[in-house]
């Protein structure tokens, strides 16, 4: 009887410490990530540590949904995706990249290729990026035309060069382009697309910037939109790529 009650308290004990060894692991496990994840491009921007504001810009209008929805013939009963304006859509400054991007209809296109192309998580973090979003009618023309499969996983490899190659890294507002293209009249800046796809940027007599890439360039029209981790610029017309 002695036997088994020593036996008992030795595997009550023993259970008392291996839970306890398994608690500190759990705990240094956990405590791990929290400090490996803190400062990760991954990490969506904390929104705590961002100066609220009110100001925000109307983004291009949808013209995409106008031309595809048109008005039916008098008489007939009305369209009901055409019967309501479509209501404008803003860019908030004191927001992420991603959240405006989402919330603009008219870039659903180049959102749905950001996110195929795995950079989504790059636009919720705190580091900031330059974007230069293309609209849905040059982005539909360029998939239509130049790469029928550009959404498909096969793509996948030129899909996120393709994509990749429009967000720059860092804060690129006008200002900053002047700034910096002063004295040499241009600047490269790396893009998420890796080596070999930096681009130039390149104040132009009228006021616009050109951004040259390695195939091909596009112009960037007006100011752009300024968010919490970053830029977001709305470009006419893709960035050649191939």
């Amino acid at each position: 009887m002695e036997n088994v009650r020593g036996w008992m308290l030795s595997l009550i004990d023993w259970f008392r410490g291996g839970r306890s060894l398994l608690m500190v692991s759990v705990a240094c496990v956990a405590l791990s990530a929290l400090v490996g994840c803190r400062d990760s491009v991954l990490t969506r921007q904390d929104p705590t540590g961002v100066r609220g504001s009110t100001r925000g810009e109307i983004l291009p209008e949808a013209k995409s949904i106008h031309d595809r929805y048109r008005p039916e013939p008098v008489g007939d009963p009305p369209n009901p995706w055409v019967r309501y304006h479509v209501p404008p859509v803003m860019s908030y400054e004191d927001r992420p990249l991603s959240d405006n991007i989402l919330g603009a209809i008219e870039l659903a296109d180049f959102e749905a290729a950001i996110i195929r192309a795995g950079y989504w998580p790059y636009l919720t973090g705190s580091r900031e990026y330059t974007v230069l979003a293309v609209p849905n009618e040059p982005f539909e023309a360029y998939k239509h035309q130049a790469v029928p499969d550009l959404m498909r996983p096969a793509r996948r490899t030129f899909l996120k060069g393709f994509v990749g190659q429009m967000i720059l890294v860092g804060h690129w507002d006008l200002p900053t382009i002047q700034r910096k293209t002063a004295r040499k009249g241009s600047i490269q800046v790396p893009t998420l697309a890796g080596p070999g796809y930096d681009v130039i940027l390149k104040p132009t007599v009228f006021g616009n910037i050109e951004v040259i890439g390695r195939d091909g360039s596009v112009t960037l029209v007006g100011n752009g939109y300024p968010q919490s981790n970053g830029v977001l610029y709305v470009t006419d017309s893709i960035l050649p790529y191939q």
